[in-house]
C-alpha cells in the first residue's frame, strides 16, 4: 500500500508544481519545468514498478496513467527546449497533461484497492 500513497503523493506534486510554473514567466518557470519533468519521471517509475503487481482490472488504468505521464514528461521536455513566445503554448498542454496524468493516476489506484467482487457462488 506504500507504494499506492506514494504514487499519490507524487502525482498531487506533480500538479502542485506545474500549476506553480504556468503561473511564471518562461523564465522564472524553467527551474520549475524541470522539477516537474523530474517528478513525472519519479512517478513514471514508481507506476513502471507497481504496474506487475495490480490486478487486471486495475492494469487500463496503470496503463493511462504511464501514457499521460509520459505524454507530460515529452511535453515539459519541449517547454524546455522551446523559446520564450512559444513557451506558453506548452505551459498550457504541460498544466493539461498534469490534470490527467494525476487524475489517471488516482484512478489507477482507486482500481488497485477497491475491493474484488464477489466470485460466482460455489455450485453444489
Amino acid at each position: 500500500m506504500d507504494f499506492l500513497n506514494k504514487a499519490l503523493e507524487q502525482a498531487k506534486q506533480l500538479q502542485q508544481i506545474t500549476a506553480e510554473a504556468m503561473k511564471k514567466s518562461y523564465e522564472q518557470a524553467q527551474p520549475l519545468v524541470q522539477q516537474s519533468v523530474k517528478q513525472a519521471q519519479d512517478l513514471q517509475r514508481t507506476l513502471t514498478e507497481q504496474a506487475p503487481n495490480v490486478t487486471a482490472a486495475a492494469q487500463e488504468q496503470y496503463k493511462a496513467a504511464l501514457q499521460h505521464t509520459g505524454t507530460f514528461i515529452a511535453t515539459g521536455k519541449t517547454v524546455l527546449e522551446a523559446g520564450a513566445n512559444a513557451a506558453q503554448q506548452h505551459l498550457n498542454t504541460l498544466g493539461e497533461q498534469a490534470q490527467k496524468a494525476a487524475d489517471a493516476t488516482r484512478a489507477a489506484v482507486h482500481q488497485a484497492t477497491s475491493p474484488k467482487p464477489p466470485g460466482p457462488p460455489p455450485s453444489a
